[in-house]
């Protein structure tokens, strides 16, 4: 796990631990895969990092840093949501490799034991949005006055989706995407070749952590691709083929409603592609394939700039609206039927 980018959110937190001016909860929020996990590991590693000076901290090699970049050390949790379960809920039980899955009424109690071996103990809760309202008000306790050795991070993608007491315990560090020609750089050094960094770099819109794994699975790409497809000769379909799309989409919510989010994620960017056509700025596309941009091109050209927005804020706001727990079913028909026709399919 290295940052790639977020120089601003890496200064303030040198900053912060050469005054020792660190609050007791931060909340980082920003898009799914930019690098939200990948900071809060790198913070667990400043506040506990053996590094003489606290401007050097953390150096990544030293005792305490290695344990927490492997996940392993006893006074660094990691909570995330079990796979089968909708929220995070209120059960302590321990997965592997020391993630937890259903642990708030655990934290309640660990927090009050002095770490191990650390300066500070660190509770890292990946997807704070997904808290099941009883765990929310159960770590909101724990929130309100936790002991000075325990540090509490916070992942979100925004934090209007977070319990707002939660919100107002905790400090807000919003992450960006990183650059472009910054993450190709870094996968050039991992190993990619140059002009698949490249393309990769440009279909992640800055996401480090899809950068990365897109690099070591090729599938991921092959995925973003089949959902263009999809859109693609949705545009051009009958109200009948596109009714059966978004069935299709509707049933698979129900049981991966993370592969629906991410499809969406996809037709948006999509979308945004076409608008940048339009706007003269075509080199800033993300979707760099030949195939692609010539659709992206004939997309453009068929259709009025109030089309393609229309059709942008649409997939936004399906986005939006599946996560309030809207019927998934309607709202993909409505979507599927609301977008523009093309010829091109």
């Amino acid at each position: 796990m290295t940052l790639i980018g977020h120089t601003d959110a890496q200064a303030w937190l040198h900053r912060a631990v050469s005054s020792g001016r660190l609050a007791h909860a931060y909340l980082l929020t920003g898009p799914r895969g930019v690098g939200r996990r990948t900071f809060a590991f790198e913070l667990a590693q400043a506040v506990n990092c053996l590094a003489p000076e606290p401007p050097e901290r953390p150096d990544h090699t030293c005792q305490q840093c290695s344990l927490i970049q492997r996940n392993v050390h006893p006074d660094v949790r990691l909570v995330k949501r079990a796979p089968d379960r909708r929220a995070i809920g209120l059960r302590a039980s321990q997965g592997p490799q020391r993630e937890y899955a259903d642990n708030v009424e655990f934290i309640q109690s660990d927090a009050q034991l002095r770490p191990v071996m650390g300066r500070r103990k660190v509770y890292i809760i990946l997807g704070a949005e997904e808290l099941a309202d009883e765990a929310a008000n159960r770590l909101l306790k724990t929130l309100e006055e936790p002991p000075s050795f325990v540090l509490f991070v916070l992942t979100a993608v925004e934090s209007g989706g977070v319990l707002p007491t939660i919100v107002s315990r905790c400090q807000e560090l919003r992450l960006r995407p990183a650059p472009r020609a910054e993450l190709a750089a870094a996968l050039v050094e991992r190993g990619t070749p140059p002009e698949r960094a490249a393309a990769l770099a440009a279909l992640a819109g800055g996401r480090q952590g899809w950068a990365i794994a897109a690099a070591a699975d090729p599938q991921l790409v092959e995925r973003q691709q089949a959902a263009i497809r999809q859109l693609v000769e949705a545009l051009a379909g009958s109200r009948l083929e596109r009714l059966a799309r978004a069935r299709a989409l509707a049933e698979r919510w129900s049981s991966s409603p993370e592969t629906v989010r991410e499809t969406l994620r996809v037709w948006l960017g999509w979308w945004r592609d076409v608008v940048l056509v339009q706007l003269g700025l075509g080199e800033r596309i993300a979707h760099l394939e030949p195939s692609e941009r010539t659709t992206i091109a004939a997309t453009a050209a068929q259709l009025s700039q109030r089309q393609v927005r229309s059709a942008e804020s649409a997939v936004q706001q399906t986005l939006l609206d599946l996560e309030m727990n809207v019927n998934a079913r309607l709202l993909l028909d409505l979507l599927l039927l609301q977008l523009p026709r093309t010829a091109t399919g």
